[in-house]
């Protein structure tokens, strides 16, 4: 975590930050371009935006029952994967606020989308900048990833089906794709397939590959 200020600033204010309702729900920090965030072109620099991302994660880990389960069972949050497009650019001093929510799960894995939205002026509502995030749950005392129905039973959250948007997709083609480039430069037999499991999550996917 590179953002020691905005993180203790942060823990200073939680405790009047409202709860959310479980891990589906959206996180929402309000925030401003600081001194130390700029670049030559004093504006948010590219590194900036996934330490902010981070920040993000935090806020929906602390605000949801998740954080209180991570502590008790010693999980480990793990990130593996990260994308980020650049809209627009936000300017030295700019408010902003950065939603972050969760927007598709495996048994394996889940995506967070991030947004970095403009909060005033005529840019108010556009969204400067997308983030996708691939994360799991580690348990490390049994050495193997946590499956993300355990997550949600632990947390108290009801399992919503959530459809596999097309960028969505691509995103986690990325990576497995990577992955086989990875092995194979290794010497390692590559991945076989591409195709992104539905788990039980996108029940209209799993239906396809059933009839057709």
């Amino acid at each position: 975590m590179q953002l020691w200020f905005r993180l203790i600033l942060y823990f200073l204010t939680f405790p009047f930050r409202e709860k959310l309702a479980d891990m589906f729900s959206k996180s929402v920090l309000q925030l401003r371009v600081l001194p130390s965030d700029i670049d030559l072109n004093i504006h948010l620099t590219n590194s900036r935006y996934l330490a902010i991302m981070d920040l993000g994660r935090v806020d929906h880990m602390s605000r949801t029952k998740l954080g209180k389960v991570v502590l008790e069972n010693k999980w480990a949050p793990l990130t593996n994967h990260a994308t980020v497009r650049f809209r627009r650019e936000l300017p030295f001093w700019e408010p902003f606020k950065l939603e972050s929510e969760f927007v598709y799960w495996t048994e394996e894995v889940a995506v967070m989308e991030q947004r970095f939205i403009f909060t005033r002026g005529p840019k108010k509502g556009i969204v400067a900048a997308t983030g996708l995030v691939r994360v799991s749950m580690y348990d490390r005392a049994r050495g193997a990833t946590v499956p993300t129905s355990t997550v949600f039973k632990a947390t108290g959250t009801p399992v919503r089906h959530l459809k596999l948007q097309p960028h969505i997709e691509a995103f986690l083609k990325e990576e497995q794709a990577i992955q086989a480039y990875e092995r194979k430069s290794a010497g390692i037999a590559p991945v076989d397939s591409l195709e992104i499991p539905a788990a039980g999550n996108d029940q209209s996917k799993a239906d396809h590959r059933k009839h057709g």
